[in-house]
């Protein structure tokens, strides 16, 4: 690979210009991030940041080492190299080779099947509007003199992913209260129930409230009912202060069809580090209102009790009266329609429970699942209303 890789450095330096149109071939091709052309060059390649980004170099010839040039532009005008091929790349303004298969042929070749994968993560750090042109140079050994050919350049560009903000909370347990999260910044609304929100609190105890911040640590249906709106995924009383992690993801990358914010408490402890440790995350459409509520494996019950659901808050209560609690657990296959401003929840608890008084036992059985509540006419004053499956 290194006489040819000369030659191709030499004839960039000499080269007059030409119309760029160098197209990826059946002897050597490039996609980034599952785009490949046609037109050539390729341009305006999205590169969400946060994300795993995927490059996929490809051969008739199986195990030809390859070199990934990279540079700060396309070259339009393009230059004629290796017997007439046209380099896309301006490689003469601060160009760098990514990855050198001249160098590391082990390492950097089309393998066995001919195809070269490789993913990698772009930093969620990246700034945004960054650019910046790839063109590969395979070995093929039935080009005359040079033995290698170039695939098309792609020119790509940082777009918003996730963006990932860690949440720390102020105060001090019990009750701590939550953290705002402005979705403004994104661009971004929330539609809930009958009200359309620019932000959310969230709670080290396991829920989000909207409009009103909380730090209520006893859980109780009264207390649902009465309090602000929320989603409570395990509203308990939890304490991160204890090697546990908060964080909101928002997806704008475009890779979903609708943008998204996660928020992930990870490794959350009991107060005062008692009992288990608890892992479950809330997505949030930010589009369409829906609501989705997952429970890791591990995600075992409280010594402690606990509730589970959204409600619009303020002491709404829809015609029908107050519902009672549904067992999330076995919601039907079919989904669930609500009446207008209606909360799904349930109370989990065992008798004796510090704060658990309904008389019953009820133990958590959220172990491991997925729970959606799909909006129907989210936003809309009066006639809000979610399903649930």
């Amino acid at each position: 690979m290194n006489p040819p890789i000369r030659s191709l450095l030499v004839a960039v330096a000499l080269a007059g210009l030409v119309s760029a149109q160098q197209p990826n071939s059946f002897n050597a091709s490039m996609q980034v991030n599952g785009v490949a052309g046609p037109p050539y060059p390729i341009t305006g390649v999205g590169l969400p940041r946060g994300l795993p980004q995927n490059v996929v170099i490809t051969s008739l010839v199986p195990n030809a080492p390859f070199i990934l040039f990279g540079a700060a532009s396309l070259y339009p005008a393009g230059s004629p190299v290796l017997g007439g091929q046209l380099l896309d790349v301006d490689i003469g303004n601060g160009g760098f080779i990514l990855l050198d298969g001249s160098t590391n042929p082990t390492a950097f070749n089309t393998g066995p099947t001919g195809s070269f994968n490789n993913t990698v993560v772009l930093p969620a750090s990246a700034t945004i509007g960054t650019q910046a042109a790839f063109q590969s140079l395979v070995a093929d050994p039935s080009v005359p003199i040079y033995a290698a050919t170039l695939t098309a350049a792609t020119e790509v560009v940082v777009s918003q992913g996730l963006t990932i903000v860690p949440i720390t909370f102020g105060g001090s347990e019990p009750g701590r209260p939550g953290t705002l999260f402005n979705f403004v910044p994104y661009g971004m609304t929330f539609p809930f129930y009958s009200n359309t929100y620019t932000s959310m609190f969230v709670n080290s105890d396991g829920h989000c409230t909207f409009g009103t911040n909380n730090s209520d640590f006893t859980p109780t249906p009264t207390e649902f009912r009465i309090g602000p709106p929320r989603i409570a995924p395990f509203w308990t009383d939890l304490n991160p202060g204890y090697g546990a992690s908060v964080t909101v993801t928002v997806n704008q990358s475009g890779l979903t069809p609708f943008p998204t914010i996660t928020v992930d408490w990870n490794e959350m402890a009991e107060w005062s580090n008692t009992g288990a440790r608890h892992t479950f995350q809330l997505v949030l459409n930010m589009v369409t209102g829906d609501i989705q509520v997952n429970h890791s494996p591990f995600n075992v019950a409280m010594i402690y009790d606990q509730l589970m659901g959204i409600v619009p808050g303020g002491n709404i209560v829809p015609a029908g009266g107050w519902p009672a609690q549904y067992n999330l657990s076995t919601l039907p296959g079919t989904p669930y329609f609500g009446a207008v401003n209606e909360a799904f929840w349930e109370w989990f608890g065992l008798v004796g429970m510090t704060f658990y008084t309904a008389g019953l036992s009820n133990p958590w059985d959220m172990v491991g699942t997925t729970t959606n509540w799909l909006a129907i006419s989210p936003g809309v004053p009066n006639m809000a209303q979610y399903y649930g499956t």
